[in-house]
């Protein structure tokens, strides 16, 4: 297939583009350089939210353009946030209702921040919205994604847990802080996490671009969430450091304010539509995980 990867150099999109290859694949990467070389890409074509892209001769779309969520939320950060993937998404898929010879399929980036604060309570793709700024933004980013179903593209909505990869998501940060121990779980340490390999994730999204079974939201994510109490225990013990520093939580709130809800907010998010379709992880438990990104 000819895959088209907004985002294509960033975090994700650097190993999507890398299975894509490995895949047989050929890929089309958009950035705001069209000038520029990018690494296992046949083509780069421009992206500017303000300008529709040309989407002729692609048979899917993997859309992970959008602004970090890292950062003070400042009112223009939060702005950017969400005008990054809303009107960015609008104008896929504008250009694709445009399109005479329009891609099958829109893979779209979302997040598990979709379902918001949720305690112990087991969440799957039929599991309703949440509450929070988070929420509020991967809502209106899947529903300009959702759009695209009137021109008769296949609309994924790939909601991504916390990555981790040898090269980027989390795990750099969390090795650095407790190689220097000091790490620690943060608040009480009961909060569900939704982790996923940064393989898992690249592999999923391609599986959903090409496989038309997949079809509306999927999560993302491992089989197997742990609390975070159990992740710091788990990257101590790999790391062979202490992990004697916890964050209490009002120490979180009041240096980041409703920021605190990433690192607060509990969130036990299953992967069932991917399971229900056959899909298998190659990292399914955060040990198996572990081991792999400590040698890496």
């Amino acid at each position: 297939m000819v895959i088209g990867i907004t985002g294509a150099t960033g975090f994700v999109g650097r190993h999507v583009r890398r299975h894509a290859v490995a895949g047989g694949h050929e890929v089309v990467a958009f950035s705001r350089n069209p000038e520029a070389v990018i690494a296992g890409t046949r083509e780069v074509r421009v992206w500017d939210p303000g300008v529709l892209p040309v989407v002729e001769g692609l048979d899917a779309v993997i859309h992970l353009a959008g602004e970090s969520v890292l950062g003070l939320w400042t009112e223009s950060k939060r702005k950017s946030i969400l005008d990054s993937r809303v009107l960015g998404t609008r104008s896929l898929v504008a250009a694709m209702r445009a399109s005479g010879t329009r891609p099958a399929t829109l893979v779209c980036a979302s997040a598990i921040g979709y379902y918001g604060d949720r305690g112990d309570e087991v969440l799957t793709e039929a599991s309703p919205p949440g509450g929070g700024f988070l929420a509020e933004v991967t809502r209106a980013w899947e529903s300009e994604a959702l759009a695209a179903r009137e021109a008769g593209v296949r609309v994924v909505c790939g909601r991504i847990g916390l990555v981790l990869g040898p090269d980027g998501g989390a795990w750099p940060l969390l090795r650095r802080i407790f190689r220097l121990g000091l790490g620690g779980r943060l608040g009480a340490g009961r909060q569900w996490m939704a982790w996923v390999h940064i393989d898992d994730v690249a592999r999923l999204l391609l599986a959903a671009a090409t496989d038309a079974r997949y079809d509306g939201p999927v999560n993302v994510v491992s089989p197997h969430p742990v609390t975070n109490g159990a992740l710091t225990r788990a990257v101590a013990g790999r790391l062979h450091r202490p992990a004697v520093f916890p964050v209490p939580a009002v120490v979180l709130r009041a240096l980041l304010r409703d920021q605190s809800g990433i690192f607060l907010g509990s969130q036990r998010v299953l992967p069932s539509a991917a399971l229900a379709l056959g899909y298998e992880h190659v990292a399914p438990t955060l040990e198996g995980a572990l081991d792999d990104l400590a040698g890496a």
